[in-house]
């Protein structure tokens, strides 16, 4: 249960946290905001109240008389309490008060010595103590006929202040707490739908499937692509990146260009046909084949196949020849006994002429070729793919002839094997789609630790540039080269002997000189 909430609870903690960090600072710089702004405010109003009242008629009067009276303490009572102010003072050019919210401050000497400026005729602001402790003070200069009678001095205590600052703070963590809570509540749904959005997975989990699926994509044989709606490449594997290479392009750029640079013709195939389609390109086929992505019911691209025909169509044939080989050695078998029960009837009954007419018949060359094939070739792999080879001339009504220098021997590699067999099927395939005089021949030996294969045949002009085509591929090209075999023609009057070597049961060490 903690696995599957741990994702849920990363990603709910990481959207809580950054919102309290958030929260906290915004909420920090609001409150000094607010000290500030309700100073200034407060500054401000200090100022209008004293300018106002230092133009009053009474005031005036009260400062010329410089005499403490009921009616002007009256008066700066009721300034005090209208406006919310803990002082409004006058006092005259001696700094002597006439009035004060304690009676018995009345008549003595105003405490702080920050009124001085005022009575050198400048409005000033201060924060000092006096009698009523820490303040927050405005003076204003109190003027009659342009001559200075006097000062006002009004003022809030600090306490009173920071009892404003309060209460705001207190509107300001009400809203802080709504909006945390519902903060809270949107990060909590957004962690939960993104949770659902990656199915239920975790980080660890998601990172082993992209690296799985990477794996899978970049040791796949066929080209890959993956391309969105507007068929732009998203993502390709090696083998898709080499098609592009060949085009001269930097494999770099391949991601973010169109589907056109990796399938030049595209009016060839259908991305919405399920089966496979042939497609040809720059003289190499290709098996397309393309699966919608559907995310949540919607489509969003394709996933891409461009399979190479001719290794596809070589599998294919492996598995018949395979299948012939196995009918072949059981045909022959029951063949065998039956002709050893018919020689050993003839010489029973002592019927030389016409066992020896028989024995003339089953070493015919068309029979000769199966017992050499079972005596002289050791690798029943490449047993059966000759069998199979020569079935296919015989459909085309030309005889393959094949005869074996030397005998074949078994070979524990499966790759030279398999080599050797591409190799033969590469060249075979394009001789069956090519006017093949009535017969040919092949010869085939074991020699310095290589197979080889000589073909012979009468030869025209277009069946030369079918081969010179065909050799001069770049899937043959790197045939050859991946394993090491060779391929030369050899053009002798209306002859052509087209010459195969590939390397064939070597050890570790003469395969690795050769690497």
């Amino acid at each position: 249960m903690r696995r599957n909430l741990s994702l849920w609870f990363l990603l709910s903690t990481a959207v809580v946290a950054s919102l309290i960090v958030t929260v906290s600072i915004f909420y920090a710089f609001i409150i000094h905001q607010t000290i500030r702004q309700t100073r200034n405010n407060e500054e401000h109003l200090i100022l209008a109240i004293g300018q106002q009242v230092a133009s009053e008629p009474r005031v005036k009067k009260a400062l010329l008389a410089d005499e403490p009276s009921t009616s002007i303490q009256n008066y700066s009572l009721k300034i005090s309490r209208l406006y919310h102010l803990d002082f409004v003072v006058l006092m005259d050019m001696s700094s002597i008060r006439l009035t004060h919210p304690d009676q018995s401050e009345i008549g003595k000497r105003f405490i702080g010595g920050d009124e001085k400026k005022a009575l050198r005729g400048k409005i000033a602001l201060s924060v000092s103590h006096g009698t009523l402790g820490k303040s927050l003070r405005g003076f204003i200069p109190v003027y009659y006929h342009k001559k200075q009678i006097g000062v006002i001095a009004l003022g809030i205590k600090v306490t009173s202040l920071s009892n404003l600052v309060a209460q705001s703070r207190q509107q300001y963590i009400a809203a802080l707490v709504i909006s945390s809570l519902f903060g809270l509540l949107i990060a909590l749904n957004l962690a939960f739908y993104l949770k659902k959005q990656l199915h239920d997975l975790e980080p660890q989990e998601i990172a082993r499937l992209l690296e799985e699926r990477d794996a899978m994509l970049e040791q796949s044989k066929d080209a890959i692509a993956i391309i969105d709606s507007n068929q732009r490449i998203l993502l390709a594997n090696i083998e898709a990146k080499k098609i592009y290479s060949r085009e001269g392009y930097d494999v770099s750029t391949l991601v973010g260009q169109q589907i056109d640079v990796l399938i030049a013709h595209k009016e060839q195939i259908n991305f919405n046909k399920k089966r496979e389609q042939f497609y040809q390109q720059n003289g190499q086929d290709y098996l397309f084949s393309a699966t919608p992505i559907i995310v949540r019911g919607n489509q969003t691209g394709y996933a891409v196949f461009l399979r190479n025909a001719t290794e596809a169509l070589f599998v294919a044939d492996q598995l018949a020849n395979t299948t012939a080989y196995a009918s072949a050695l059981q045909s022959q078998s029951h063949e065998f006994m039956n002709k050893l029960h018919i020689i050993y009837g003839l010489a029973d009954l002592k019927a030389y002429d016409e066992l020896k007419i028989y024995l003339q018949d089953i070493i015919r060359p068309e029979k000769e070729f199966a017992h050499k094939l079972a005596l002289l070739v050791r690798n029943p792999v490449i047993a059966s793919f000759f069998i199979g080879e020569r079935e296919k001339f015989t459909e085309k009504k030309t005889q393959l002839k094949i005869e074996f220098l030397t005998e074949i021997p078994a070979n524990e590699s499966k790759k030279e094997t398999t080599a050797f067999i591409e190799l033969c099927r590469y060249l075979d395939h394009y001789l069956l789609q090519s006017e093949l005089p009535d017969e040919f021949n092949l010869v085939l030996q074991f020699q310095d630790r290589d197979l080889i294969a000589v073909y012979s045949l009468t030869h025209t002009s277009a069946l030369l540039n079918i081969l010179e085509n065909a050799l001069g591929s770049f899937y043959f090209k790197q045939l050859l080269k991946e394993n090491h075999a060779s391929i030369s023609l050899d053009q002798r009057h209306s002859i052509l002997e087209i010459n195969l070597k590939s390397p064939y049961g070597k050890d570790e060490h003469h395969e690795c000189a050769d690497s």
